[in-house]
């Protein structure tokens, strides 16, 4: 996760434990320009950022690269890096509100005559502030502080968990927290078929 070095670059860089000279190698580029990108005399283009990402292994730098850049003209909505768990249920979070709130009919409705007049803007504007908060949690998700792959830690198996008791919960345990709600079958005799669910 991005750290209050000195800067993106050499942080990113300095989380994958490569030197300048590696980097350098590696993106096809020179030490020079490495070494600018990490004092602030340059900056590298997108394209040259996504690979830096996928080569370090840091998602975060390509959000952080394009919040420098000003956020593709400022139409980003506000986004943190968070852990993995954290930045799920905020998405979902986000989501199930979204639609417990019936925004998505409300936007249907000014939408139906193709014109959204005076009456209808505040509606509008709330559902479009409701949308940049569930997109901002989305690239929250996508630009996780999680390790990359690789030095990952392995989930235990299905029962070998050495935690003891249901009380101490940690970021790990959230998926005992989300409440989901629950489908009952019931059987129905109706037809020659016999029973059915």
């Amino acid at each position: 996760m991005l750290t209050n070095g000195p800067n993106i670059y050499q942080a990113a860089r300095k989380e994958s434990c490569l030197t300048q000279e590696q980097a350098a190698e590696r993106l096809d580029v020179s030490e020079t320009t490495v070494k600018a990108w990490e004092q602030g005399t340059r900056v590298p283009d997108n394209e040259t950022v996504a690979r830096m990402a996928e080569l370090y292994g840091t998602p975060w730098l390509a959000l952080e690269h394009l919040k420098q850049a000003g956020g593709a003209l400022g139409v980003l909505p506000e986004v943190t890096v968070q852990s993995l768990p954290t930045a799920a249920i905020t998405l979902i979070n986000r989501v199930l509100d979204f639609a417990e709130r019936h925004r998505d009919r409300q936007l249907l409705r000014i939408a139906e005559d193709g014109v959204i007049d005076e009456k209808e803007r505040p509606d509008f504007d709330a559902i479009c502030r409701d949308l940049d908060g569930i997109v901002g949690a989305a690239l929250q998700v996508k630009y996780t502080s999680d390790a990359p792959p690789e030095t990952k830690k392995e989930r235990p198996e299905a029962g070998t968990s050495k935690r003891s008791g249901s009380a101490n919960f940690s970021a790990s345990d959230c998926k005992n927290i989300i409440s989901h709600r629950q489908r009952i079958a019931r059987a129905s005799f109706a037809g020659e078929g016999g029973a059915s669910l």
